[in-house]
């Protein structure tokens, strides 16, 4: 094994321990633990193996392993992208609501409920 093999198989492997340590900060549901081990796999299989990538590649009918990869990369950097804007969507409304109730009850408190009179 070369030693740029071992250094990339070592820092995908130190990726994917650096993930399920610090699971307490960042829950992560057991569907993505198996697609991070999923995909630590292909990656060290890849990089032990190129011609891998290039039989897969020959496969779905792609010329070259590198591009496929690249191909892969897109879709999964799209993906993430998408779910990463409607998660902060979704605590975009979150925040809102949240400050909006305060708002409400502030001022509830302060002025008394809507249609009573002020006292001043």
């Amino acid at each position: 094994m070369t030693p740029i093999k071992a250094l990339l198989i070592s820092a995908i492997l130190a990726v994917l321990v650096w993930a399920f340590r610090h699971r307490g900060r960042v829950a992560m549901r057991a569907g993505i633990k198996l697609t991070a081990v999923a995909l630590a796999g292909v990656g060290v299989a890849a990089v032990a193996d190129p011609g891998l990538t290039q039989d897969l590649a020959n496969l779905v009918g792609v010329t070259r392993g590198t591009d496929l990869m690249l191909y892969v990369l897109v879709v999964v950097f799209a993906f993430t992208q998408a779910g990463t804007y409607f998660r902060f969507k979704e605590l975009e409304l979150r925040f809102a609501r949240a400050v909006r109730s305060q708002a409400i009850d502030e001022a509830v408190d302060r002025d008394g409920p809507p249609g009573a009179p002020r006292t001043a």
